[in-house]
């Protein structure tokens, strides 16, 4: 019963992160995937952003509803910095013991972790599925899970997931100048963003 962590700033949640999350979920075979968002230091916010309370509000609508899925505040509640490592240490303590965490990033991610905090105990402790789109990158990838492998122990499950063009710049740019958004996002995220007039 493996569960998927995963992270990002969801400001705001969309549908390229649930394709994702659900491509992750099927490559893994995952019982649950939780959707974790970091906590947004005070100097990186403003107009143009949200607090972790409406980021949190959207992701719990955007999953109702949807079998496996849910989010977490663990970085939110921490506050401050916080680094991969301890957030999956905190989930995997409150999961019952044996349960395998998987944290679920993208291919330029996946490429540079062993250079994030702790990445020794990190590659160690944890599995991942990393997203790669169809093509040569997955020959480079694949090499880069077998090198993991050889010298952390690290599981890997690559995963070719379609990329949706969409971002969560994108959305907030096109709602501050007026521009339609339809299709981007859960409708009921839609709703969200304009009832509580975030991004304009």
């Amino acid at each position: 019963m493996d569960v998927g962590v995963f992270g990002g700033s969801f400001d705001p949640v969309h549908n390229g992160h649930m394709a994702m999350a659900e491509a992750a979920m099927a490559a893994a075979g995952l019982a649950q995937v939780l959707f974790m968002p970091v906590c947004v230091q005070p100097f990186k916010t403003g107009a143009g952003t949200s607090g972790g309370e409406h980021r949190l509000a959207m992701l719990e609508l955007a999953l109702e509803g949807r079998r496996g899925f849910s989010a977490t505040d663990v970085e939110l509640r921490r506050g401050g910095v916080s680094y991969t490592v301890d957030s999956l240490r905190a989930i995997r303590g409150g999961l019952p013991q044996g349960t395998g965490v998987f944290f679920i990033l993208g291919a330029d991610m996946y490429l540079m972790l062993e250079k994030w905090h702790m990445a020794d105990e990190l590659l160690r402790e944890f599995s991942f599925v990393a997203g790669a789109r169809p093509g040569s990158e997955n020959s480079r990838l694949a090499r880069h899970a077998e090198r993991l492998r050889r010298r952390y122990g690290t599981r890997t499950v690559l995963m070719e997931n379609d990329e949706i063009d969409v971002s969560s710049s994108c959305i907030r740019d096109r709602i501050r100048r007026g521009a339609p958004i339809d299709g981007c996002l859960p409708a009921p995220v839609e709703r969200y963003i304009h009832e509580n007039r975030l991004y304009g």
